[in-house]
């Protein structure tokens, strides 16, 4: 019997049950006792009727209250649920019921638990880099902040390091992604030591109280956030040293690796008022160093930020330029050196900016390099160019096109299919097309440029090496690749009657291009005399200015019309100087 009521008062159904028994019970009790003592002390009905009634008022009350004692944690529970907020997962409920609500109370305060130690969690991961387990870019923004404030209010000067560690992202390519995670793990513990020492050299003072923070913001990129300083040199002084600490080797997986460092540097609160201020001006000091060369501190200053603002409307118009077809092809002639006769072209981008006319490349084209534009501006131009090429082909003209194609087009898994399409939507064939790709993308992954340019030649479509000569190019891995042309850079052909050495430079090139059974093209051909040379040496193209600037699509029909009625009616073969007087 006493374990069946223990049981019963550990329910809350339970107990409910037994309070309205016993609250019956006292009812029925009271009526019984006061019936009685009316009928054998001769009261009247009345007396029988009130105590009846009181009887019942008494067992309410005491029913009310030990409900109300019941409901009490109930109304904990409520309580705790509306103010419950993740700013308060710490609070716990102390119910101490023996029923079901003791039982609830106590799984909400494990769930809070547990909901707290993900809530810690989260947070570290959203603060913390889990690379190198420094403070990320949130984090040091939110300190920065602090740091800004703080030293408003009581009138100091703080600086932000911003660091870029040189090479590091050349490395993580060649030995891979994880070789690439153990060395910036290598870097931060290197950078997180010359932080500490720095901190103690240059801050001796305050360094304790408010030491210096390291944090990584970028793939390659740190930034150290000092709290004060007496002047600006000591930001230098202290960039100077952090970097210094980078100069020394790693040793990873049998590889020396030498590493460096650029740094930017701003000081709050005059290069920003805020943490994202300040470390956007380090980051804007930290790009005009990178610029400038390697191992450079450079300090933030108003000019670099007007010149990242026309850098950001220049890269608003050219993407709106993009969209709108502002941009266009131009054409430059292809002469054969040996018959004279026009062979092709070259496809050149230009900007026909609504408000400043014609624009050169010149003026935009590191721009859209910088930003990422320049692989849409590319793909833009080579169906420009396609598209007009096949339009002279229904004309009558058979002339192949050639199309520059930037390192991002290329870094692009599609290139292949994307060409291919291109050309099987303008009707272009693609024996009439070239593509140039520079020496520097040939060379930086051989079996990629094999992989995306063997498929396009087996097609017909022509592939030359661009600036040939400028770079540092593997010859046994340049004649496994899918080249058809040599272009021997401007700069040799700039070079002939200044530089004893390039004749020389010229011959070899064209001795190996033909060794390789290549066509070679000449760029930058101003003078008779360069291409008398090239003529003589066995050069096969040749492009510049003594056979025609770059033009529109139009005024390259009508030029090429020309050049070639002129080159039919003379013979023997007229001279280049004499075709170009007279086109």
């Amino acid at each position: 019997m006493k374990d069946w009521l223990e049981n019963i008062l550990k329910t809350l159904a339970g107990k409910l049950t037994l309070a309205f028994l016993g609250l019956m019970s006292l009812v029925m009790l009271g009526m019984i006792v006061i019936i009685g003592f009316t009928i054998g002390h001769g009261r009247a009905l009345a007396w029988a009727i009130g105590g009846s009634i009181l009887s019942l008022v008494l067992a309410t009350a005491a029913f009310y209250a030990f409900v109300n004692r019941i409901t009490d944690p109930l109304r904990d529970l409520t309580e705790f649920a509306q103010q419950t907020n993740l700013k308060r997962l710490g609070v716990r409920l102390d119910i101490r019921s023996g029923d079901e609500l003791e039982i609830l109370a106590r799984a909400l305060n494990r769930m809070m638990q547990r909901l707290d130690a993900s809530m810690k969690r989260i947070q570290q991961l959203a603060f913390v880099d889990t690379i190198t387990e420094l403070p990320n870019r949130d984090r040091f923004r939110q300190e920065t902040d602090e740091a800004a404030k703080s030293n408003a209010a009581n009138n100091l000067v703080g600086a932000v390091i911003s660091i870029d560690v040189d090479k590091f992202i050349r490395v993580q390519e060649t030995l891979g992604q994880i070789a690439g995670e153990e060395l910036l793990g290598l870097v931060a513990e290197r950078l997180s030591a010359a932080v500490r020492a720095s901190d103690r050299i240059v801050r001796l003072q305050t360094c304790i109280a408010r030491p210096a923070l390291l944090a990584r913001t970028g793939i390659s990129e740190f930034a150290v956030l000092i709290p004060d300083i007496d002047d600006p040199t000591q930001a230098g002084r202290f960039a100077q040293l952090v970097a210094a600490g980078l100069r020394q080797h790693f040793e990873l997986g049998g590889h020396r690796i030498v590493l460096g460092a650029c740094a930017g540097i701003a000081i709050f609160p005059q290069d920003g008022e805020t943490g994202e201020e300040v470390l956007r001006s380090a980051d804007l000091a930290l790009s005009h160093a990178r610029n400038g060369g390697r191992n450079r501190s450079v300090f933030f200053t108003r000019k670099m930020n007007q010149r990242a603002l026309e850098k950001l409307v220049l890269e608003n118009e050219i993407r709106a330029g993009i969209e709108q077809g502002q941009f266009m092809a131009y054409f430059q002639p292809k002469v054969d050196l040996g018959t004279g006769r026009i062979h092709g072209c070259e496809a050149l981008v230009r900007w026909n900016h609504p408000t400043q006319g014609m624009v050169s490349p010149t003026k935009f084209i590191t721009a859209a390099e910088e930003t990422g534009l320049i692989a849409p501006l590319g793909d833009y131009i080579m169906r420009d160019a396609a598209k007009k090429a096949a339009a002279w082909l229904r004309r009558g003209i058979a002339l192949r096109v050639a199309v520059n194609v930037s390192a991002m087009q290329f870094n692009d898994d599609n290139f292949t299919a994307k060409v291919q399409s291109i050309l099987a939507e303008t009707g272009l064939p693609a024996s009439l097309f070239e593509l140039e790709i520079t020496e520097s993308i040939a060379m930086s992954n051989p079996d990629r440029v094999i992989r995306l340019l063997e498929p396009l030649r087996n097609k017909g479509v022509r592939i030359a090496i661009d600036d040939f000569g400028t770079g540092h190019s593997n010859l046994a891995a340049l004649t496994r690749m899918p080249f058809d042309v040599f272009k021997i850079d401007q700069s040799f052909i700039r070079a002939l009657g200044k530089d004893r050495n390039a004749p020389t430079m010229i011959e070899t090139i064209i001795a190996m291009a033909g060794g390789l059974n290549y066509e070679t093209v000449a760029e930058g051909v101003e003078t008779q005399e360069q291409a008398a040379f090239l003529k003589k040496r066995g050069a096969t193209l040749g492009q510049g200015y003594l056979f025609g600037s770059p033009m529109s699509a139009d005024q390259f029909e009508a030029h090429a019309r020309n050049w070639a009625a002129r080159a039919d009616g003379l013979s023997p073969a007229p001279s280049i100087e004499g075709l170009r007087r007279t086109s």
